[in-house]
């Protein structure tokens, strides 16, 4: 099937039209990624400097000052607790690496030694 000249220059204009508008597209989805992950992280940032919950212009007095400052350090063991948690658990697995990665080597020795 044979095409004109004509018509395959209006295609081949058609064509490159339609992919320069694909980039564009394209570049803008990514900016608009960015973006979106800049305002997070800005979003983020702001909430860990002003957190939501709410700050007492007036001081407590008496039990209600204790009951408070009970809760805070309470939220405050709750959350080394969980890092705590992590932590282990991390250290449990880098602890099972390194003994099987002394395993193999102990093994590799093995064979080095007896080969020789």
């Amino acid at each position: 099937m044979f095409v004109t000249r004509e018509k395959y220059a209006r295609l081949r204009s058609l064509y490159e039209h339609e992919a320069r508008r694909r980039t564009e597209a394209e570049e803008l989805a990514e900016q608009r990624e960015k973006a979106i992950h800049r305002m997070q992280s800005l979003v983020a940032h702001h909430r860990d400097e002003h957190p939501d919950t709410p700050i007492q212009y007036q001081p407590a007095q008496g039990d209600a000052r204790l009951r408070q400052r009970l809760d805070l350090s309470e939220r405050a063991r709750r959350a080394l607790d969980t890092d705590r948690s992590e932590l282990i658990a991390a250290n449990v697995q880098l602890t099972r690496e390194v003994q099987q990665l002394r395993d193999e080597l102990a093994a590799a020795r093995a064979v080095e030694g007896s080969a020789a």
